[in-house]
């Protein structure tokens, strides 16, 4: 009877020892975190594979890996910091130049409707420019690059037209021969000549302009006669005019001077 109670104490000791077999694998599991085989994550969530990493627009994944450029020490550190700002100071004496050329050639209110649009199409590129931040450098260059183009030829092509006009009547020569006649006009300090009429024989007359006060000049109105003018005190105070028969118009061309009554009308008959 011994023996069997111990028989049936050893059975019960194995039975209970058989659980504690299987328990290392179940803290592994637990310690893992891995789920049995068959079985979904709670809550019916699926987990998400992370995306694979893209590059930037305009970058390969070369480009990434190879890193930054190498620095060139010759041509960063000595050739762009004269280079750039001898080239920037030559494309605004460019830019000074051309446009001032288009300023004279278009007259003096053609020049106000000019600079206008080119200021509106200043601020117009830079508005463009400054709302597109991702605009690639060799962009941003063509297109500086083509609006100085545009000026230039601006330029070049109003050279002629903006060269200063010499007066018509620059070629002028007094006539050869001995003059019929002297005129003698007086110039006052009180802006007038000593007569509002003068007459004098038709053909070759000698003016005198005689310095009485003042600077003034004397020139005749007719078209024909432009390039006849006499000034005091600097001169020249003599010279010779043909006059055919009719009636001229003298006067200074000083400022103001004629305004003031500095005019007269010579006869010839």
């Amino acid at each position: 009877m011994t023996d069997n109670v111990q028989t049936d104490e050893t059975d019960q000791a194995e039975q209970g020892d058989a659980p504690a077999d299987n328990a290392p694998g179940t803290d592994e599991q637990a310690t893992s975190g891995e789920q049995p085989q068959g079985e979904e994550p709670e809550g019916g969530e699926e987990l998400e594979a992370e995306p694979p990493f893209e590059a930037a627009e305009g970058e390969s994944p070369a480009e990434l890996d190879a890193g930054p450029p190498a620095v060139n020490p010759v041509r960063d550190r000595l050739l762009l910091p004269i280079a750039l700002p001898l080239l920037s100071m030559l494309a605004v004496f460019l830019y000074v130049v051309n446009l001032s050329r288009v300023f004279l050639a278009s007259g003096e209110n053609t020049s106000v409707l000019v600079g206008t649009i080119v200021t509106v199409a200043i601020l117009a590129g830079g508005a463009a420019i400054s709302a597109s931040p991702r605009l690639r450098s060799s962009t941003l260059v063509m297109v500086l690059a083509g609006f100085i183009v545009v000026i230039l030829s601006a330029g070049l092509l109003s050279l002629g037209p903006s060269e200063e006009k010499k007066a018509a009547g620059g070629g002028f020569k007094q006539p050869a021969g001995p003059p019929v006649a002297t005129l003698e006009v007086d110039a006052l300090p009180s802006l007038s000549f000593q007569a509002k009429e003068f007459s004098v024989p038709a053909g070759v007359i000698q003016i005198n302009y005689n310095d009485l006060g003042g600077t003034h000049t004397l020139t005749f109105s007719d078209p024909k006669l432009s390039g006849f003018q006499l000034a005091v005190p600097q001169g020249p105070k003599t010279g010779k005019v043909d006059l055919k028969p009719g009636t001229y118009t003298i006067f200074c061309t000083i400022p103001g001077h004629r305004a003031a009554g500095m005019q007269a009308t010579v006869t010839a008959g």
